[in-house]
């Protein structure tokens, strides 16, 4: 799990003092799923352990190799909703573009928890905490989607996971005996389908919340092993 007691202990005693210089008002609510308008709100930063097959809230199989990663807190993680999504966040120095990977429990709405080297790109570190606006990225240029069973995955019980889809995901669904069905999606970043979904090779449909959809077939029963594909929700 992330360590982020220093950047917050920090944020506590600067946003008093943002708050006293600017008169800012208070921070607004967050973007709805597919809203694309700026959003004021404020950064800090921590880093993820990273390391390990699982990293973040979002379960990501590895760090991003730019290490340009955010912690949402509770309203715009959305339970999952935004892992692997794309935000734009703008500060005093410039602008970073970070992937959603991790969930920032303390965090207000608004308050971007960014990784340490992306922080470093909008702000100094020393600052701790800065003001910000910051957007969701419609159609971020990522690879190819890749796919990856939960391990424990079998034929009695599906629990896939999605990696550079770009958009945030509206929905999974796998076919089973010719028909669709849907994945529930969970908060650690897979989506489910209790009774399983029989031994594979699966066909599993990929939507985001701007209604752009992907067939992909061929995903087979390998737990904890990432499956490259060629195919993307969108084109780029």
């Amino acid at each position: 799990m992330a360590n982020r007691t220093l950047s917050l202990v920090a944020a506590a005693a600067a946003t008093v003092l943002l708050l006293g210089i600017s008169g800012a008002p208070a921070v607004a609510a967050g973007p709805t799923a597919t809203a694309l308008t700026a959003q004021a709100g404020q950064a800090t930063f921590y880093e993820a352990r990273g390391g390990g097959s699982t990293n973040g809230n979002c379960s990501f199989a590895k760090l991003p190799a730019n290490n340009y990663y955010v912690a949402l807190g509770p309203k715009e993680y959305a339970a999952g909703a935004r892992c692997g999504s794309y935000i734009m966040v703008t500060g005093p120095k410039g602008s970073v573009r970070v992937v959603v990977m991790d969930k920032c429990p303390e965090c207000g709405p608004n308050h971007l928890d960014l990784s340490k080297a992306a922080f470093a790109r909008i702000a100094d570190v020393r600052d701790g905490l800065v003001p910000i606006t910051w957007k969701t990225v419609k159609n971020p240029t990522v690879p190819a989607m890749s796919f990856r069973f939960k391990d424990g995955s079998s034929q009695w019980w599906f629990a896939l996971q999605v990696f550079d889809h770009g958009n945030q995901l509206r929905s999974l669904e796998v076919k089973v005996n010719g028909s669709w069905v849907k994945t529930k999606r969970v908060d650690y970043g897979y989506w489910i389908y209790q009774p399983g979904a029989g031994p594979g090779p699966y066909q599993v449909r990929v939507t985001d919340v701007f209604g752009q959809q992907k067939v992909v077939s061929g995903i087979t029963m390998k737990p904890m092993v990432v499956q490259q594909t060629t195919a993307r929700l969108y084109p780029g």
